[in-house]
């Protein structure tokens, strides 16, 4: 499995009206492919593609239709509000006003691989479901999580991707295809890795904005801190620390992004101790200033 690059996707990251802000092309991975970009309006009709899509959509309410042979719907898409298109279907889509959103690709053999672990049978007759306008928390959350390893550029990132794949490939399965009874009943609900994982990233995010101490998170997911820095290192490829510095800068990155707040407050908003030091974070992890982040996205 080679590198999953631009020219494997259907195309609409490379429209001339559309505005590239960021992908994964010429990063190596080779589970997903993601791009982020500003869309404008248009309607294109596309061929089939091997691989799994999903548009999430991060801002404004666009209606969207779209069509499947002669099936139309038309919807209007929430922020947060995804478009998924099974691998090998085509279809049509009129999108009638700008937005931005987050293209994520996955690896039809990712989707195999975990389908031939949680289904009875062949895995190659599993079918997933087109959407259109539905809303997955967990899947925003494991799109918007790779968004920020992108953007972060980090060494860990192809290893973490790769594992956040595979999570969204059994979400996929388990609330997203047409034959959820093949699921094996054992494994139809999250692990409780996955719960753990979920708890502390729900508890981290509700406290951005003080301290937190290692044992609290702990506690917050009943582990020990040893416990806790060992789930860490299965799930997420990483240390806690290192998970609560991630979700610290993606705090910051969104309030740069959609408001106008000093970046003194932001800083103190996201539990930074003070501007200079979201200032020192900001540059090792993404290579740029808080406030030259916020110009480049103006």
């Amino acid at each position: 499995m080679g590198a999953f690059g631009v020219q494997e996707t259907h195309g609409i990251l490379l429209r001339e009206e559309n505005r590239s802000l960021a992908s994964s092309e010429g990063l190596g991975w080779r589970s997903v492919f993601t791009s982020i970009q500003r869309e404008q309006p248009y309607e294109d009709s596309y061929d089939p593609r091997p691989d799994h899509l999903i548009i999430l959509h991060l801002d404004s309410y666009v209606r969207v239709d779209r069509w499947l042979g002669v099936s139309r719907e038309s919807r209007m898409i929430a922020p947060g509000g995804t478009f998924m298109v099974p691998g090998g279907m085509d279809f049509r889509v009129r999108l009638n006003d700008p937005l931005r959103t987050i293209h994520f690709y996955l690896r039809h053999s990712v989707l195999a691989e975990v389908a031939q672990e949680l289904c009875r049978g062949d895995p190659d007759r599993l079918e997933l479901l087109p959407r259109i306008g539905e809303a997955d928390p967990l899947i925003e959350r494991l799109i918007l999580s790779v968004r920020d390893e992108l953007l972060a550029a980090n060494a860990l990132g192809e290893a973490y991707v790769d594992y956040v794949a595979r999570m969204m490939a059994a979400r996929l399965i388990r609330n997203h295809s047409a034959d959820t009874m093949r699921v094996r009943p054992e494994l139809a609900a999250p692990s409780d890795l996955q719960r753990r994982v979920g708890r502390a990233t729900e508890f981290v995010q509700s406290q951005l904005h003080r301290s937190i101490r290692l044992d609290e998170l702990a506690g917050a997911v009943d582990l020990s801190v040893s416990q806790l820095a060992s789930l860490f290192r299965r799930a997420l490829g990483q240390p806690p620390h290192r998970f609560i510095i991630n979700l610290r800068v993606a705090r910051a990155r969104e309030l740069l992004a959609t408001s106008d707040l000093p970046l003194a407050e932001i800083a103190l908003a996201c539990g930074f101790s003070h501007q200079e030091h979201m200032t020192r974070i900001f540059r090792r992890e993404i290579g740029l200033t808080p406030a030259a982040y916020r110009r480049s996205i103006a």
